[in-house]
């Protein structure tokens, strides 16, 4: 279930077992997972542009990921991650992430990654260079940018 506020997007996930260490505690590169699961998620339902069409011409590579753990996640646990976009280059992005207790509103974790929009195309002078954001894709992305 995904819901939209005043820009930001909310992507619920429920914490599997496969999502676990041996001490039932969210290993912590899932949330880099569930970081990119919102991402996609959100092109579709707030973008207008499903994800996967994107990749028909163009990619959107994590150039830089990171994340700051606050409090465990365990199995079981529903947790929304939230995305807002924190900044729009021509050709980059940096999405901000938290990720919430879905019941508790606890702050499990924070993270942002940034994000090149390039030509996907082999043969292309675009192929594997950055392009810039489209003008309509870029007023639709403003729509979710953070103050």
């Amino acid at each position: 279930m995904n819901s939209v506020g005043t820009g930001v997007f909310r992507h619920l996930i429920h914490a599997r077992f496969g999502d676990c260490d041996p001490a039932g505690i969210v290993y912590f590169p899932r949330f880099f997972d569930w970081f990119h699961q919102a991402m996609e998620a959100w092109f579709g339902a707030c973008l207008d542009l499903a994800y996967h069409d994107l990749l028909k011409t163009r990619g959107l590579p994590a150039v830089h990921t990171e994340a700051d753990f606050k409090a465990p996640v365990r199995f079981g646990d529903r947790v929304d991650i939230e995305l807002r976009v924190g900044r729009i280059g021509g050709s980059s992005i940096v999405l901000n992430y938290r990720v919430v207790g879905h019941d508790s509103g606890q702050l499990h974790a924070t993270g942002a990654t940034t994000c090149v929009l390039m030509g996907t195309l082999p043969g292309s002078e675009e192929h594997l260079k950055a392009v810039p954001f489209p003008d309509d894709l870029r007023a639709r992305l403003e729509h979710f940018q953070s103050g």
